[in-house]
């Protein structure tokens, strides 16, 4: 990408991959746009130039579209295990870090975007806990721009998920938000863990799934003594955005153009899909489509740790 040629834009939507945006907060992106707002999504670890569904659905949805061409996990780890939380992070990730947090202050710099939008990190991919790192690296202190993080769907339709994935992070809520994040019991979380890779049509053998169970029970272990009124992590305020039905068609229409279709061409993931965002509808308290944002409050410490004590653990 050109940053000599980036244009000022109201509001920043930034993407481990292309979809993700898409898949994660559409509404939100929506009614960004018809408030006419200009909109620019940036894929970090997405090809420039590749890929035809999330660029076409960014516009239809009236946002702009850019790849940055940042190596995927796979690149660089030169096909090893690609799990977030299942081993040390190589020295080539610090680097990849670094570039993003330095990639992202100067996009924030030339946008000049107010509201920006990064995702929290949920599941098990290193690029998406890059993205989610770099982002707070780049925009968490700073004055006069609001930073949300967006849930990644299908990953936070995982029972427990966004509780764990907050809990790991060290996040402290308001009183009136402590409840936000339901909890689950150890089967349940483990029954769908690897579903949003089957939905994404991420052919993963035996042995990646079952590292995935073991990571998810790990994971679940440490969050469990989390008090979110006295956590010492990142303060985070839930925000949940309710649409209208067109805004739901519009929103499972993107799911049906960007999930993989079958061998016979049915949307198979894209019903499954859009089935569990009609049921996380109706528990964030929406009538026909809802996505819940956490924004970042200023907690006055200075910069916060991109990674907790406890999602260190994790690892």
């Amino acid at each position: 990408m050109d940053l000599a040629e980036l244009e000022c834009y109201d509001s920043l939507f930034i993407a481990p991959h292309g979809d993700d945006v898409m898949l994660a907060c559409p509404a939100r992106l929506l009614g960004e746009a018809e408030k006419g707002r200009r909109v620019l999504v940036l894929a970090l670890f997405e090809p420039v130039g590749g890929g035809k569904n999330a660029p076409q659905a960014a516009r239809d949805l009236g946002a702009d579209y850019v790849a940055a061409g940042l190596l995927t996990a796979g690149e660089r780890w030169d096909g090893r295990s690609v799990l977030a939380g299942t081993g040390d992070r190589p020295p080539e990730d610090e680097d990849t870090l670094a570039e993003a947090a330095v990639l992202l202050a100067e996009v924030g710099a030339r946008s000049r975007a107010i509201h920006v939008y990064a995702p929290l990190g949920l599941g098990f991919s290193v690029d998406h806990s890059l993205t989610y790192e770099s982002a707070v690296r780049a925009f968490a202190t700073e004055a006069g721009r609001n930073l949300f993080l967006y849930e990644e769907r299908p990953e936070a339709f995982v029972p427990g998920a966004v509780r764990t994935r907050l809990a790991l992070l060290g996040v402290r809520l308001p009183p009136g938000a402590a409840r936000s994040a339901d909890r689950s019991g150890l089967v349940r979380h483990l029954w769908r863990v690897n579903e949003p890779a089957r939905l994404r049509g991420d052919a993963r053998g035996i042995r990646a799934r079952l590292a995935a169970l073991g990571a998810a029970r790990r994971r679940l272990r440490l969050a469990r003594p989390w008090n979110p009124l006295r956590a010492f992590g990142p303060r985070l305020q839930p925000v949940v955005h309710s649409a209208d039905e067109e805004a739901m068609l519009r929103a499972r229409a993107v799911a049906e153009g960007v999930l993989p279709k079958d061998g016979r061409g049915r949307s198979r993931s894209a019903r499954l899909f859009n089935a569990r965002a009609t049921a996380a509808a109706k528990k964030l308290g929406g009538v026909y489509h809802a996505e819940r944002l956490w924004l970042f409050l200023p907690s006055g410490d200075g910069l916060p740790e991109v990674q907790h004590p406890l999602e260190r653990a994790a690892y």
